[in-house]
């Protein structure tokens, strides 16, 4: 069914459950294996972006007649001729390899996990990747980043995003706190 919607470039949705909390996701398939699906994203009829997700993160996928009225729409606006697929190789077999790439393509990334019931993310550069963790320069909303990288567990990763405008612009205004 996956490799179906693939093959169609449907436009579909990802029914996730976080925390007790809706966390859907809207786009396109662009690739999938036994344990990852990976996604083009779209935020209000403009592809903003990329994730990667846990085949085992996510409830249901739907494609019926909303989804399908939404990709006539992308069509009509030259986005699926344009604007839809990754350029580059994605290797979807594990977190590690996943991140090796997108640390060799030089791609900030948004990682979600979920500790104990509830949601964390870290937006910014991929400084080093292990078998079992990986560490991100995480920066805030002011655009200050962290005094030093974050290591993330490697099995605590839920979603890892990459390729939307607000990282690939706002990552050219980083800066370090003055002491």
């Amino acid at each position: 069914m996956l490799q179906k919607h693939i093959n169609n470039k449907d436009y579909i949705k990802i029914f996730r459950t976080v925390c007790d909390k809706e966390e859907n996701l809207s786009g396109f398939i662009l690739g999938a294996s036994k344990n990852f699906l990976f996604l083009q994203l779209d935020n209000e009829f403009m592809l903003d972006g990329y994730a990667v997700i846990r085949i085992d993160d996510f409830d249901s996928i739907r494609h019926s007649s909303y989804e399908r009225t939404q990709r006539k729409i992308f069509n009509a606006e030259g986005l699926l001729s344009t604007e839809y697929g990754f350029d580059k190789h994605l290797p979807l077999t594990s977190w590690s390899d996943i991140l090796k790439a997108l640390k060799a393509y030089d791609l900030h990334v948004i990682i979600e996990n979920i500790n104990d019931g509830y949601l964390d993310f870290w937006i910014g550069k991929i400084t080093r990747v292990a078998d079992k963790s990986m560490s991100i320069h995480n920066y805030d909303p002011d655009g200050y980043l962290d005094e030093k990288p974050k290591v993330i567990k490697m099995d605590t990763i839920s979603i890892i995003k990459f390729g939307d405008r607000y990282s690939t612009i706002f990552r050219k205004y980083l800066k370090y706190r003055k002491k």
